[in-house]
């Protein structure tokens, strides 16, 4: 990771270094060509799939405790065939309070029922097609986070900040990490509605090899499932998943493999097709994935 502090200095910019020394700055760049085909037609196009640039920390304090803060932005079409259509957008940009009794956090975050199932979304084109129920990324979060050893426990409380609606959400997840093993159970139910929940579960073996799934129950009765499973041999791998609903017709498939270029760096070939609903969609795209 990269010191903020070293950009800021290339730039003339002057900063105490006792206030940079613990702000870091990463990103995530994956672009990709391809076709994807939707209704019987197919379109040739270059996409950013998540791409993102962000900066986060800690400053510690005199009483033992730390101000931690996020700040990420999301490159929506990097490609926007010269239209200057290209958008950023607001991903996860909080500050926070840690300490002994855990860390809080207060701005735009994932909520904590999508952060149970998204350490599982292995694919860099596709994914999880089915499990979208219930939020992702909500812009006025008070959350707090606490890891007991393998067990961690997250919940978000979020207003409405509508006065006429009174559909406050109140969201918690609770996970196990340890040896292989992976389980998550999260929760989220507003005020008036019916509760999502969601379930995940994987198996990492030491040679990297992951198999799992993730269950979805959404507000509106729908089920949904995920399975997914990823085989490594060197720096080579090929990976796939399988996404359902339940009592509606079709599904979404999508297979992958990639190989290790360097140190944050693949490159990836994608194929997919999916009739969830009678929707006719299917993609065939190449891509680069490159952390910094």
């Amino acid at each position: 990771m990269k010191k903020l502090l070293a950009i800021a200095v290339a730039a003339g910019l002057a900063a105490p270094m006792a206030v940079m020394a613990d702000t870091t700055v990463y990103g995530k760049l994956k672009i990709s060509i391809g076709s994807d085909k939707a209704g019987g037609k197919s379109v040739a196009s270059v996409k950013s799939h998540a791409s993102r640039i962000g900066m986060k920390g800690a400053m510690p304090m005199d009483n033992g405790m730390s101000i931690t803060h996020k700040v990420e932005l999301g490159i929506d079409d990097i490609a926007d065939n010269g239209k200057g259509t290209g958008t950023v957008s607001a991903r996860d940009t909080w500050l926070g309070l840690k300490g002994n009794f855990g860390e809080v956090r207060v701005g735009r975050h994932s909520t904590p029922m999508n952060l149970a199932s998204d350490a599982l979304n292995i694919m860099n084109y596709g994914g999880q097609g089915t499990i979208e129920e219930g939020g992702f990324r909500v812009p006025n979060a008070i959350a707090y986070l606490k890891g007991f050893g393998p067990v961690g426990f997250a919940a978000a409380y979020v207003p409405d900040e509508d006065s006429t609606k009174k559909t406050d959400i109140l969201d918690t997840m609770v996970n196990y990490n340890s040896n292989g093993i992976y389980a998550a159970w999260g929760h989220q139910k507003a005020k008036g509605s019916k509760a999502t929940d969601t379930l995940s579960l994987a198996y990492t073996l030491p040679a990297g090899h992951k198999a799992g799934l993730v269950f979805n129950k959404a507000n509106n009765g729908n089920k949904n499932t995920a399975l997914f499973g990823r085989y490594k041999f060197g720096k080579a791998y090929v990976q796939g998943e399988l996404s359902k609903r339940k009592d509606v017709d079709g599904s979404k498939r999508v297979i992958e493999a990639g190989y290790g270029l360097g140190k944050g760096t693949s490159a990836w070939f994608s194929l997919g097709d999916g009739d969830l609903d009678n929707a006719d969609t299917s993609h065939a795209r190449i891509g680069i994935t490159s952390k910094f």
